[in-house]
């Protein structure tokens, strides 16, 4: 309860990768501070719910879409050692993995952004453009060559299930 207040009682701070003044608090709206000089911190000091919200949504989508990655991967893993690698099953789960990382962790790393853009916008009294979630997104590459491993991995487990399959019916 305590660290829900304390939620609602703080202000609201983000990063704006792409501040165009270095070290200069010009062309913030009011009630925005700058905090910081080396990486540019804003911070809105009375913030709406709907800040609040989105400076959740900016810290927390990330992580809880690499956890997840990581709880989803670890049931993928179990029920491999349980059923055999050599499985349809196990084949479509490992393919369904793979989409999970092109698409939620993409996903929440693009909603995340998108968030941080948002704060940016309502922090600032110029025109931060409308794309420029695009400077702002870190995108999980690693994800990317992960998941597209993963559904070549797939297709290949399914080979060797249909040749397993076959092995079984000719013995």
């Amino acid at each position: 309860m305590v660290r829900l207040h304390a939620m609602f009682a703080e202000p609201v701070c983000f990063a704006a990768r792409n501040w165009p003044y270095v070290g200069e608090s010009r062309g913030l709206a009011p009630g925005t501070t700058l905090d910081g000089v080396r990486e540019v911190w804003l911070c809105v000091q009375e913030p709406a719910l709907w800040q609040r919200v989105l400076g959740f949504v900016a810290d927390a989508a990330g992580p809880c879409a690499y956890v997840s990655t990581l709880l989803v991967l670890l049931l993928v893993l179990k029920r491999a050692a349980h059923e055999g690698v050599h499985t349809f099953d196990t084949a479509v789960r490992v393919r369904r993995l793979g989409h999970y990382l092109l698409w939620v962790v993409l996903g929440a790393t693009c909603v995340a952004s998108i968030a941080r853009t948002t704060l940016v916008h309502a922090a600032v009294t110029y025109d931060a453009g409308t794309l420029a979630f695009f400077g702002e997104w870190d995108v999980p590459w690693w994800a990317v060559v992960t998941g597209a491993g993963l559904l070549t991995l797939a297709k290949i487990m399914r080979a060797s299930a249909e040749m397993r399959a076959d092995l079984e019916g000719t013995v």
